[in-house]
């Protein structure tokens, strides 16, 4: 008797660039966070000389807030509500043809086709609003009150977004501090705690219960005062904030020596609290013009994670995965960081002592940024890519 001992192997077809690269969500996001971070800076140059009739506040206020952070975050959260909740991943076919959606809304908003543009992004804030509510609804984790937090926050930012489109008002800093600052704290006092407890074998500081509600209530109030010029409620909010804000960043435990992957995200804690005294400052002399605490917390609290995270990402969940620890490229992007965030503070101080000088820190401040984001793109782009 005779027995056929073959088999057929059915060959396993490679996947194309395009399905590697969709295959994670921060592979999208971050890097359309990246080329909006560079293209919207060289608006807001431009804008600055005069070359071109570009709406400054526009580009540079919304541009930055959603081109560059909100999308960035966007791929983190898309990442992390899953593990955070012990829910299902979402799946790459509930995020794709929303990312296009959204970057098209941006490009419309930033050329012109503002209230349709802002309409089509708050469109796709309020769908992932969903999404996140479904996985956390089925996630199997006990404690889902941050990921809750994160999706209200969220949804505020969609809500002030589609409310300033109803209303005709510019509502940038209602949206900075009430969306953006709000959202990127509850991700960090979580995440970054986490990173130095693993990585230094230390015990996390037990933080205050109500910690999230009490933060997104501070920074709404913040937001509200601040946009709708209420002086005494700004000055006491701030001092509150000040206050609130110093306890938490002071009894974190994370201010020892560690690896510069980890340092960079304590530095930008501590950006956080001089914002806030910077903030406090301002309310306090009245000089709203200054825009010095709205700075530092862009760039040196968000910006500062955006690299750290962004930087921590791409290594952790590169094929083959990368150590994640900061080459001398890497340090270097840190360090520019720093240098950009004293460049934008100088220009600040300078314009309050009407020094002609002050336009030249900012030149040189929106240039060093451009230089940032490339020099990242040349450390990481490839792996980011896929390619």
């Amino acid at each position: 008797m005779n027995f056929s001992t073959s088999y057929d192997f059915i060959p396993i077809k490679p996947q194309s660039w395009w399905e590697k690269f969709t295959s994670q969500s921060h592979q999208l996001f971050f890097s359309s966070a990246i080329l909006f971070a560079i293209g919207i800076m060289l608006a807001t140059f431009i804008s600055l000389v005069k070359t071109v009739s570009f709406d400054f506040t526009l580009i540079h206020g919304f541009g930055l807030i959603f081109g560059v952070f909100a999308n960035a975050f966007f791929g983190f959260l898309i990442t992390v509500i899953p593990k955070y909740t012990a829910g299902i991943v979402i799946d790459k076919q509930k995020y794709l043809i929303p990312w296009m959606i959204f970057q098209i809304g941006l490009i419309f908003t930033v050329f012109g086709v503002e209230d349709i543009g802002k309409l089509i992004v708050a469109s796709v804030v309020f769908y992932f609003n969903i999404i996140f509510f479904i996985t956390i609804r089925k996630g199997k984790a006990f404690d889902k009150k941050e990921s809750i937090a994160l999706n209200l926050v969220l949804f505020l930012g969609g809500f002030f977004l589609l409310l300033e489109v109803l209303s005709g008002q510019n509502l940038t800093l209602l949206i900075f501090f009430g969306y953006l600052l709000s959202l990127v704290f509850i991700v960090a006092q979580r995440m970054i705690p986490a990173f130095y407890s693993v990585n230094l074998q230390i015990i996390p500081w037990e933080k205050p219960k109500f910690l999230q509600e009490i933060s997104i209530s501070l920074f709404l109030i913040l937001g509200v005062m601040i946009q709708f010029d209420f002086v005494m409620g700004f000055k006491i909010s701030s001092l509150f904030a000040m206050l609130f804000f110093g306890y938490i960043i002071f009894n974190l435990n994370i201010y020892r020596k560690a690896p510069a992957i980890l340092s960079i995200l304590m530095i930008a804690f501590i950006w956080l609290e001089i914002g806030f005294i910077v903030l406090f400052l301002e309310a306090l002399l009245e000089v709203t013009t200054l825009k010095l605490a709205l700075h530092i917390f862009a760039i040196g609290f968000v910006a500062n994670l955006l690299i750290g995270f962004g930087s921590r990402v791409v290594m952790g969940h590169a094929v083959p995965a990368q150590r994640i620890e900061a080459d001398m490229l890497t340090k270097y992007l840190f360090i520019l960081t720093q240098i950009i965030v004293i460049a934008r503070v100088v220009a600040s101080v300078l314009f309050l002592n009407n020094s002609s000088f002050f336009m030249g820190f900012l030149h040189i401040s929106a240039w060093l940024w451009i230089v940032l984001f490339i020099g990242w793109i040349v450390r990481y782009g490839k792996t980011l890519l896929r390619v």
